[in-house]
């Protein structure tokens, strides 16, 4: 018969690779073996785990008369993902890599890592340092010097990887679950303010809330956030952590955080990658979950929207709508930020001039549009003329005074200018049906959450992402008309501020900066020292500041 009809047929009977893991070395020294135990989370059932961990495999190892135990390296309550933080793992590769271990053996491929670069690029680096050290996965029955143990060992981390992606996934939509029903973790911990009782609750800690309604009672009066740091590192107060050093962006943060209002608003930062655990800020990444009345206030929601406010106010100072200039915001002066020029749009800036009297130098502050004082590189066109700062505070308490005397003229101008702000019945009408309908949405949402299955389920998702998006369209028709109703609510507070005043205080002599501050919205300068001084409650006064007296000819 032709061998072309019995075609010759070839099997490989692989060599049986011995590694010699359970035997003496072959100078007849003990095998010196490391043993890796790891847990996930700090909680007592996985601690108990981890305990039986070690008790076993030393009790293995001990066994084996020709191995003889380096030690126990176990880390405990820390994620396997990466090998960044393991302190153990790190401390055993080190010993490895200064020759002290033969081996290590380790329960599975999960437990040593779940990142497969990590898992494939340590156990490379093992086989190759002199003499090699192997890893022995007992569940497995993988030993890593043997040759077959690459395939295997690059398929059963990369099942492992994905496991703990897909225990990431599970946990994250855990998470976000408990959010949508309205369920936050909170912790008090170097939390300004707040402080957790022996039943778990979140209490007010009153020393601390002082600091916090300080912080945002000086904000309101006009003070920059480097400033109030400055003046509670002077008051020898200390931070949420302890610690004697405030910074400006410190005093921010406490001012934008909404839960010193009694809010929470979940998952502002999120995961990016499961493996490396890098956290980033949440800009538009994954729903935000904003839940009410979650714990007890510090500050009322006026206060804290007032302050939201200010600062919208003080950033938009940084330039103006048509983006002519630029400028950045001072507490130095009462009138800082405050006055601009009438004739160019510009801020006016503090001069320090020079004058002389009966010839003795003397020094006076005076504001002017900075284009005129040739502060302003992108613009030169400006002439206005400087008001000194005392003429600027007698023109205010003047008008002060004038409506001290005439109060109905106030209101009626005012009300006027609170009726053009408010909204009609109808807008009324519809925003009230709007909030009834967006509480209707969230608990809808809330019910779906309770009722949904523990994993990721397609219709539960869609359903999801549909009332989310009903959500949102509800919530910005809502959001313009309650920005609308909010200048309303503004503007009558400010008026009753306004008449407060004039009620209560008897005498309007000499300038004083809180009433300024507390009543003025902004000032514009015009030619032939004309003022314009608009007030917080939308009434406007304009004033001449000084009208200098022109010299006397000498007769002839």
């Amino acid at each position: 018969m032709s061998s072309h009809q019995n075609p010759s047929r070839v099997r490989i009977i692989p060599a049986k690779a011995r590694t010699r893991r359970t035997e003496e070395n072959p100078d007849g020294q003990k095998k010196r073996i490391a043993v890796y135990a790891r847990v996930s989370t700090a909680s007592e059932m996985q601690a108990s785990s981890y305990e039986l961990q070690v008790a076993y495999y030393k009790d293995y190892v001990s066994k084996n008369p020709a191995w003889q135990l380096v030690d126990v390296y176990a880390d405990e309550g820390i994620s396997g993902t990466s090998t960044k933080n393991r302190t153990e793992f790190n401390r055993m590769i080190q010993d490895c890599e200064e020759g002290r271990i033969d081996y290590i053996l380790t329960k599975s491929i999960s437990r040593f890592a779940r990142n497969t670069l990590d898992c494939i690029s340590r156990i490379r680096m093992l086989k190759s340092l002199k003499p090699a050290v192997g890893v022995f996965f007992e569940k497995e029955n993988i030993d890593t010097l043997d040759s077959k143990s690459e395939l295997f060992l690059t398929i059963l981390s990369s099942m492992a990887q994905e496991e703990s992606r897909s225990v990431s996934e599970n946990t994250k939509w855990g998470v976000q679950k408990r959010f949508q029903q309205g369920i936050v973790h909170m912790p008090t911990i170097f939390f300004l303010g707040y402080d957790t009782d022996e039943d778990g609750e979140i209490v007010i800690n009153e020393e601390q809330a002082e600091v916090v309604r300080r912080i945002f009672r000086e904000y309101l009066e006009g003070k920059g956030c480097p400033s109030i740091a400055k003046g509670l590192m002077r008051d020898g107060i200390k931070t949420g952590k302890g610690n004697k050093t405030w910074t400006g962006d410190s005093v921010y943060k406490i001012l934008r955080q909404e839960k010193y209002q009694g809010h929470c608003l979940a998952q502002k930062t999120v995961t990016i990658d499961f493996l490396s655990h890098k956290r980033v800020r949440n800009n538009d990444i994954q729903p935000q979950y904003f839940v009410k009345n979650t714990h007890p206030a510090i500050i009322s929601e006026e206060t804290f929207e007032a302050v939201q406010q200010e600062m919208k106010r003080r950033r938009l100072m940084m330039k103006d709508p048509d983006e002519k200039y630029r400028q950045h915001f001072s507490s130095v002066s009462p009138f800082s930020n405050q006055f601009y020029c009438g004739e160019c749009g510009r801020p006016a800036i503090r001069r320090r001039m020079t004058s002389s009297r009966k010839g003795e130098k003397y020094y006076i502050s005076a504001w002017q549009c900075r284009v005129t004082a040739g502060r302003d590189p992108d613009y030169t066109d400006c002439k206005t003329s400087y008001v000194h700062e005392t003429d600027l505070e007698n023109a205010f308490m003047k008008i002060m005074r004038e409506m001290k005397e005439h109060p109905d003229v106030v209101i009626e101008e005012a009300k006027q200018v609170i009726t053009k702000a408010s909204l009609s019945p109808s807008e009324q009408q519809r925003l009230g049906e709007l909030n009834t309908q967006i509480e209707a949405v969230a608990d809808r949402i809330s019910d779906l959450a309770a009722k949904g299955s523990t994993t990721n389920d397609a219709i539960y998702d869609a359903t999801l992402r549909h009332l989310i998006y009903e959500q949102e369209i509800l919530q910005q028709e809502r959001d313009s008309l309650e920005d609308n109703m909010q200048e309303q609510l503004y503007l009558e507070k400010q008026l009753q501020s306004l008449i407060d005043i004039l009620e209560t205080t008897e005498e309007l002599k000499d300038f004083d900066v809180t009433l300024f501050k507390n009543t003025i919205e902004r000032g514009i300068i015009y030619k032939e020292r004309m003022v314009e001084f608009q007030f917080k409650c939308g009434v406007k006064r304009i004033i001449c500041a000084r009208e200098r007296k022109t010299p006397k000819k000498k007769k002839a």
